[in-house]
């Protein structure tokens, strides 16, 4: 008898384990895959709290009112890319591990959080990156960071300005022998004929002083690898709010003044916003959120000319001080 139980529930367990693998295979085929990116016509926009959220130095960022950063598109499934790689699709994949420096939030949002503090009077000092990518000679690295170009080391904007400023005119003398040396961040060096950088993209940008940190906590995430998650190209669109949201915090000015402001925009080292992509579906993840106030950068205010955005109030700036002059009007 006891015999016969056994062979039963040993029968029993053999036949139930193609059904799990069929229940595994079908929940790893629906998961999301986070280093990738569906680009299509139309994506959905999502609205996220930044308030209670940021972090500077450890230090929770919480102004008055409520504020909100704007987020496009989505990750695909597994199954999605696999039916990419197969069949293609009509929403592209982008692969954010191969995107520029400048998206990359474990650079962009302490950056945005130092103009933020800088605006507010704190004595700080950006620093700078400078990346390049598809080089025009053979044997250069696709991409690379650099450390100096001819000789200057390249700690801050001033640096880079002079060690890419014209050479003394050699007009006057036959075939004047031109060259460009460069040194990576590996300690790699390249003396190239010429008077520029043999790259074909060459990108800029301003970091935040050594030691300062800045980032966007998610509680349900705090177990998960969130830095590796940081190093992948999530974008710097949120850039703007990061800074004003700071200087809100350090100032100690309600900007808000009851209000729940919204907005999207890049932002440089000088205080410059800078254009976004896919503005109206970030607009309307705004208004679905109940912003009142909604800023982006004056140049694509016609982009939402036919966009229906009722009860919120659209501010185009230029800089970070146009946001923060419109926001301290008292609000009647």
């Amino acid at each position: 008898m006891a015999l016969g139980r056994r062979r039963a529930r040993d029968g029993s367990r053999h036949r139930r384990w193609p059904y799990v693998v069929v229940v595994v295979a079908v929940i790893g085929l629906l998961l999301p895959v986070p280093w990738m990116h569906v680009i299509s016509a139309d994506p959905p926009g999502t609205a996220w709290r930044l308030d209670g959220r940021l972090t500077v130095n450890e230090g929770v960022i919480d102004p008055p009112g409520q504020w909100t950063w704007l987020a496009v598109g989505r990750p695909p499934l597994v199954i999605e890319v696999i039916h990419d790689r197969i069949a293609g699709t009509g929403a592209p994949m982008q692969d954010l591990r191969q995107g520029k420096l400048a998206h990359r939030p474990a650079l962009s949002d302490p950056a945005a959080a130092t103009v933020g503090l800088q605006h507010a009077g704190r004595d700080l000092q950006m620093r700078l990156a400078v990346e390049v990518r598809d080089p025009m000679i053979e044997g250069l690295p696709p991409i690379a960071r650099l450390a100096s170009v001819n000789g200057v080391e390249l700690t801050d904007r001033a640096a880079w300005n002079a060690a890419i400023a014209p050479k003394v005119d050699h007009s006057d003398v036959a075939d004047p022998a031109e060259s460009f040396s460069f040194t990576t961040g590996t300690g790699q060096q390249f003396s190239v004929d010429g008077s520029g950088l043999p790259y074909r993209v060459v990108s800029t940008l301003d970091l935040a002083p050594e030691g300062l940190d800045a980032r966007i906590r998610f509680a349900a995430l705090e177990r998960l690898p969130t830095d590796w998650f940081r190093n992948l190209s999530l974008g710097s669109s949120h850039g703007m709010m990061v800074a004003l949201t700071t200087y809100a915090e350090a100032s100690g000015t309600d900007l808000a003044q009851g209000r729940h402001i919204a907005g999207t925009g890049g932002i440089l080292g000088d205080g410059t916003v800078t254009r976004i992509g896919q503005l109206p579906a970030k607009a309307k993840a705004a208004n679905r959120a109940g912003a009142d106030v909604l800023i982006v950068p004056a140049g694509q205010l016609e982009q939402l000319e036919d966009v229906e955005l009722h009860g919120t109030t659209v501010i185009g700036v230029t800089t970070l001080q146009e946001a923060i002059d419109a926001l301290a009007v008292p609000v009647a």
